[in-house]
């Protein structure tokens, strides 16, 4: 007995030794989300903008109107374990609304107007995945976001206001993963809560002041399909 017991020993510590080293040996994943939105002949007093929130010139015109958006996140994780992952992500979102022949405040006569806008952001994110073991499976995922945000109005042709914004979001989405192979998964993220703080200003004036929002945005430009891939 005596004999087995150095074996027995050794054998141990490689098992533990092994199954500490695959626990150590986490995945990462490179993934990336995409989002399209757009929308004609938005109804009167839609309360609809470029910007999600942000602000913005709405129609109150049904007619001739188009509003459109398109969202690119890549994201990088790491596995902390099988059901936590922690990431980096950037965020890129241009959009175009444009209507014609409306009346804006404080003028008789009718323009053509569009707003465009571009944003840059990059954020950290927590992933926290039920069931990651199943084909089919659920997560939680919070995240905190520093965004850039350009905007400018153009009447008749002619630009007649650029605004600047810089922001902050701290929220929480929901999302499903699905596993097409050992390597490859689908995933659909939406929103879920969200609180947004920062600062916008209207160049080449004086204009400029503090804002702030929390509450749902679960809706169609929240809803993001994408691809990622374990490395």
């Amino acid at each position: 007995m005596k004999n087995l017991t150095l074996p027995i020993f050794l054998i141990t510590i490689f098992q533990l030794a092994t199954a500490q080293e695959i626990k150590l040996e986490n995945k990462k994943l490179l993934g990336g989300l995409v989002n399209y939105f757009t929308q004609k002949n938005t109804y009167p007093y839609s309360n609809l903008s470029i910007n999600s929130g942000l602000g913005g010139i709405y129609s109150n015109s049904p007619n001739d109107t188009k509003n459109t958006t398109f969202a690119l996140t890549p994201y990088f994780g790491k596995e902390v374990k099988q059901s936590l992952i922690v990431g980096l992500q950037l965020d890129f979102r241009i959009g175009r609304y444009t209507a014609d022949d409306i009346v804006l405040f404080g003028q008789t006569n009718p323009v053509n107007f569009e707003r465009n806008s571009n944003q840059i952001g990059i954020g950290i994110f927590t992933r926290h995945i039920l069931y990651p073991n199943n084909l089919l499976s659920f997560y939680i995922q919070p995240y905190f976001n520093y965004n850039l945000l350009n905007e400018e109005e153009v009447q008749n042709s002619n630009i007649s206001q650029e605004e600047k914004v810089k922001y902050f979001e701290v929220g929480v989405g929901l999302g499903i993963l699905y596993k097409l192979n050992s390597k490859i998964r689908a995933t659909l993220r939406t929103g879920g809560l969200n609180y947004v703080n920062g600062k916008w200003e209207i160049k080449n004036t004086e204009k400029e002041n503090n804002f702030s929002s929390f509450g749902t945005n679960i809706n169609l430009s929240t809803i993001f399909f994408g691809f990622e891939i374990l490395i």
